[in-house]
């Protein structure tokens, strides 16, 4: 871990506005979804773990995951249409959801500079959603959603799927 943050700053470089990197990402995004209105979605970005070799020292029940391993979290944002990193978050325990740890990026705390504007990020529906992180609509406690809504998240699918 500790070689992977020393060598962050390094690897890691957020493309400028201009770069044809976002455009083929807006295009990608618009084929992706069949819908030119999406095309302005230029990142996705998504959770995972990194099993630890041990169990740790201090605090391990910190690290001990829902798959039940002991585990840190990662933050992964790419461009879809050539899976490029550009930015990643990695360090807090895996037990962690994945909403807490997004909460510290480099992308959530300055995405209004980082982001084109009117752009914003796919993501899954563990991330708050706002002007600049689009998820699908979740279903209400003890509701339904609307047909309107459940148009959008097929649709939204398609884009994630598309992605992976």
């Amino acid at each position: 871990m500790v070689a992977l943050l020393d060598q962050h700053d390094a690897f890691m470089g957020f493309p400028p506005h201009n770069l044809k990197d976002f455009e083929r990402a807006r295009r990608y995004s618009a084929k992706a979804s069949t819908c030119p209105e999406w095309q302005n979605g230029v990142l996705a970005v998504d959770g995972t773990t990194v099993d630890l070799y041990a169990t740790p020292g201090f605090f391990h029940q910190a690290f001990y995951d829902r798959k039940s391993k002991y585990s840190l979290g990662c933050q992964v944002f790419i461009m879809p249409h050539n899976l490029l990193i550009v930015d990643y978050s990695l360090g807090h325990p895996g037990s962690v959801h994945d909403a807490y740890a997004f909460r510290s990026t480099r992308i959530y705390q300055e995405h209004d500079t980082l982001l084109p504007a009117n752009h914003w990020v796919w993501a899954d529906s563990a991330y708050p959603l706002s002007t600049w992180c689009i998820t699908p609509f979740k279903k209400p406690r003890n509701g339904c959603l609307t047909a309107n809504q459940r148009t959008f998240n097929f649709h939204l699918s398609s884009v994630c799927i598309f992605f992976s």
